[in-house]
């Protein structure tokens, strides 16, 4: 169930909110957990124990050497210690603020989804059962919007866990490639290998591109690796050519993209950008408060 406050024209402001939150909350939490000065404490000590260690050989001190050296990987682990931690805690807050998008964002309400099936019906457009090939039939309104839409595979679990995501880019009448960014994501992060989570991976096709107003599209889909949980199941979604995104004024370098589309995009798009004006003002005042 969507609770849509916001439409695709002002969506913006609540993504520049959430951004504006994420940054604050983050930098409060490595500061509380002593994270930064932690860490310039450890730094320094390393600095002062690689003097040491210097010193040490060139006297051929070799027990002084060793006594330096183990003092030196201890606070190397002290240090991924503390580093880890700190990442485990900002994980965990960006997965919070991950799921609150869904319940927002605007140009979802309008989707048309169905599950996806291996079982070899023509109602499902599934050619052959049982052969890791997951497909549906998806009917193109006369009405429906022109241009670049996505059409969307999730892996879910028969809890409504997502596991995986993937999708493709279709075309109604209209649009071109740099309309459209597919977004692809799995269980396959640190914190999920330790969680014992297997990752997942789609692989997302449709049975043509460019399709009229009209017609009907098939979506097939194939998992990686193949031995499902039971009772998961593929469910597939193609937008309707209604979605949030944001057009740049310039394209990203190294990537080359201008459109970013989604909640999740823009949001650690404007996250990264309130962080670095965040510094950048943080540094101003520092040195007009110095000059008074």
């Amino acid at each position: 169930m969507f609770f849509v406050y916001f439409d695709l024209a002002n969506y913006w402001i609540f993504i520049a909110l959430c951004a504006a939150v994420y940054v604050a909350l983050t930098t409060k939490i490595q500061t509380s957990m002593g994270g930064k000065k932690s860490m310039k404490t450890i730094q320094e000590e390393m600095k002062e124990v690689q003097v040491k260690l210097m010193e040490a050989t060139k006297s051929k001190d070799t027990a002084a050497s060793d006594a330096v050296m183990k003092r030196y990987w201890d606070l190397t682990g002290d240090l991924m210690k503390l580093q880890f931690q700190l990442l485990a805690v900002l994980l965990v807050v960006l997965f919070v603020f991950m799921a609150i998008f869904p319940h927002f964002e605007p140009g979802a309400e309008d989707d048309i989804r169905a599950q996806l099936f291996d079982d070899g019906l023509a109602a499902h457009c599934d050619v052959l059962a049982g052969d890791g090939v997951f497909s549906n039939c998806f009917a193109i309104s006369a009405n429906a919007a022109k241009g670049g839409w996505m059409a969307d595979v999730y892996l879910k679990t028969q809890g409504n866990e997502t596991l995986s995501r993937n999708g493709t880019a279709l075309f109604v009448e209209g649009g071109v490639p740099e309309d459209v960014w597919v977004q692809a994501s799995s269980q396959s992060g640190i914190l999920d290998s330790l969680m014992g989570k297997k990752a997942y991976h789609l692989n997302v096709t449709t049975s043509a591109v460019n399709v009229t107003r009209g017609s009907t599209v098939a979506l097939f889909a194939t998992a990686s690796p193949t031995d499902l949980p039971q009772g998961a199941r593929l469910e597939g979604a193609l937008n309707a050519g209604t979605f949030y995104y944001i057009d740049l004024p310039f394209a990203i370098p190294l990537i080359n993209i201008r459109r970013i589309i989604g909640s999740y995009g823009v949001f650690l798009f404007a996250a990264f950008l309130i962080s670095i004006l965040y510094s950048i003002g943080k540094s101003i005042y520092a040195k007009v408060k110095l000059k008074k």
